[in-house]
């Protein structure tokens, strides 16, 4: 019967967990607050736990583990469209097997005597410096796995988008997408473009006053009003744009400078009213 240290077997969790959830947050392009990640890494590391009971059921073992993974995902990475918290789910769970299957190949390998598995649970018994070596190898071979099955790209990865200005803010599901590449023509900062009514409450005045207008002469005398030009399969045209006074991603905040364009509505089409391009996560 191998000896368990309750202090070594929490770390060498919250460590795992950790570099689980932090691949998890790279592979799917997701931000995560480091504080978010500490909670969601502790929560797993608590549940570790469950090494000092009796062998549990392969079933009953499953559930507890199926449960557990939810609870750390939601813990980390906090409340989110129930397709996005799967996709995130998902993408832990392969994380998960991935490192479990280095793990047990080890095992056979070289059946280190420090090495015990019970209830699904790893635990080494190990100095921190060699822990921290044998995680970080695993992280990065998860890393050179995503690179080489080419699944880093992000052309369907989605995001929330907070965009506040004037007072007002509008919360959205944003696209990710490589293929955004608009410039504002002056600063050739990055631009984020969004759908008149669903940017309406955040749209500047002189905007609005612009739109409205129909006569040529008038529009000239309406000041800060900037314009993208744009093409696509359908043809071409320019979108007018502004400055916010603050941009969120995933609740963190953005510090660029970004451009916010207004298309029509009917536009963006699918579960996103708002494409957001790569450069500037």
């Amino acid at each position: 019967m191998q000896t368990i240290y309750i202090d070594i077997l929490l770390c060498v969790n919250l460590i795992i967990n950790y570099l689980l959830l932090s691949a998890t947050s790279f592979y799917t392009h997701t931000r995560i607050k480091i504080k978010r990640l500490l909670l969601g890494s502790a929560v797993g590391a608590l549940c570790s736990l469950t090494i000092l009971l009796p062998v549990i059921p392969f079933a009953l073992n499953m559930l507890i583990k199926i449960t557990v993974g939810g609870v750390t995902v939601f813990s980390a990475f906090g409340k989110k469209r129930f397709s996005e918290f799967i996709r995130l789910y998902a993408v832990f769970l392969i994380a998960t097997f991935f490192f479990c299957g280095i793990v047990i190949a080890l095992w056979f390998m070289f059946t280190p005597k420090n090495l015990l598995i019970k209830n699904s649970v790893v635990y080494l018994s190990i100095s921190p410096v060699l822990l921290i070596v044998y995680s970080v190898v695993c992280y990065c071979a998860f890393r050179i796995f995503n690179s080489v099955a080419g699944r880093h790209k992000v052309k369907d990865t989605y995001c929330t988008l907070t965009i506040k200005n004037k007072n007002n803010a509008v919360r959205v599901t944003a696209k990710i997408d490589t293929g955004n590449t608009l410039k504002e023509p002056f600063s050739q900062c990055p631009v984020i473009v969004i759908g008149r009514r669903t940017a309406e409450d955040i749209t500047p005045v002189e905007i609005l006053e612009y739109e409205t207008v129909t006569t040529l002469k008038y529009r000239s005398s309406i000041n800060n009003v900037r314009f993208v030009p744009f093409t696509s399969v359908g043809g071409g045209g320019i979108l007018p744009c502004f400055k916010a006074e603050s941009i969120y991603i995933d609740d963190l905040v953005c510090d660029k400078v970004i451009y916010i364009a207004l298309c029509n509505d009917d536009y963006i089409q699918g579960d996103f009213q708002a494409i957001i391009p790569f450069e500037i996560l």
